[in-house]
């Protein structure tokens, strides 16, 4: 009887100790999980279906889902379906919100939240011979924030003595599948790498490289989704981002505006930009660079449908 008793005490001693080492495991290191994702968009399964009759009701809901790290408010998260003729499919136009907060990867919601957002019932009532087949697509539009906050060194060219830190050479923080690898906040838009070098004697040079590693579309965090649907508001407001610098407060960049300042817009080419921020100091010190990118950001999916002759 003993040794049974030995036999499942041991048994258990093993399993207490495979769960912490998972709990160790899954325990983040640093500030953010890191990633790219965002908020993403798909048709419920049987929200259309597949195939359904002509004239026959059916529903039409969208699911998304937010993989990032921000927390976006009741309302902004907003859906639309496009691409096909409202009157004939007897669907509303224009943008629906989610009802309720669609909240990001954090301590207690590891995968990200997620909102249904539902344009009732679709009907298509034009003609018919047999069948068609049609493309139904919705887009989702969502005011979202990127932040890092990234080992730096501020190093005086005059120092002397012990090498506190090292300024000179690229800090790759984010690559391949661990991307944004915990130094920058998991969002479609990223800050991919930070490059350090001195520029005169007491001055440290940052070369942050900022891309667009999401599916969708970028644009200025003072658009509305509404209004981007003017193709003249939708030319001015794409590819551009708002950044801010939240430390060190010295930190002055230079944007294409001929501004110098440690806040404003940058604009993207071919999904990238690389802005010069740089500090000045006679001290040699580690820091953290913190960043904040806003913005809006678009992205889309589609299904086939088939309609049959009723």
């Amino acid at each position: 009887m003993k040794k049974y008793v030995l036999i499942a005490l041991l048994a258990l001693l093993l399993v207490f100790s495979a769960g912490c080492a998972k709990k160790e495991d899954s325990e983040k290191t640093t500030p953010f999980y890191g990633g790219t994702g965002g908020v993403s968009i798909e048709f419920k399964k049987i929200a259309p279906k597949d195939n359904f009759n002509q004239g026959e009701e059916v529903p039409v809901v969208v699911s998304l889902k937010n993989s990032g790290e921000y927390d976006i408010i009741s309302g902004n998260a907003k859906a639309e379906i496009y691409g096909i003729n409202h009157e004939l499919f007897n669907i509303p136009e224009g943008y629906k919100g989610t009802n309720g907060i669609l909240r990001g990867r954090g301590e207690f919601n590891i995968e990200g939240g997620e909102r249904e957002i539902s344009f009732g019932n679709m009907k298509y009532t034009g003609e018919i011979i047999n069948s068609r087949e049609q493309i139904i697509r919705a887009r989702v539009c969502y005011p979202y924030q990127t932040k890092t906050d990234i080992p730096i060194c501020i190093k005086s060219s005059g120092e002397n003595g012990e090498s506190i830190c090292s300024v000179d050479g690229e800090k790759v923080v984010s690559q391949g599948k661990n991307a944004g690898s915990g130094y920058v906040s998991s969002a479609p838009i990223q800050i991919t790498s930070v490059a350090e070098k001195t520029r005169g004697s007491n001055q440290v040079r940052f070369d942050i490289k900022v891309e667009n590693k999401g599916s969708g579309r970028v644009y200025s965090n003072d658009a509305t989704c509404e209004s981007l649907s003017d193709e003249l508001v939708q030319q001015n407001k794409m590819d551009k981002i708002y950044l801010e610098v939240i430390n060190p407060l010295e930190v002055t960049c230079g944007f294409r505006s001929g501004e110098d300042s440690n806040k404003g817009y940058i604009e993207m080419d071919n999904n990238q930009e690389i802005i010069s921020c740089w500090i000045e100091s006679e001290n040699t010190y580690t820091d953290t660079l913190r960043l904040t990118l806003s913005y809006m950001y678009t992205d889309t999916t589609q299904k086939k449908i088939t309609i049959f002759e009723k």
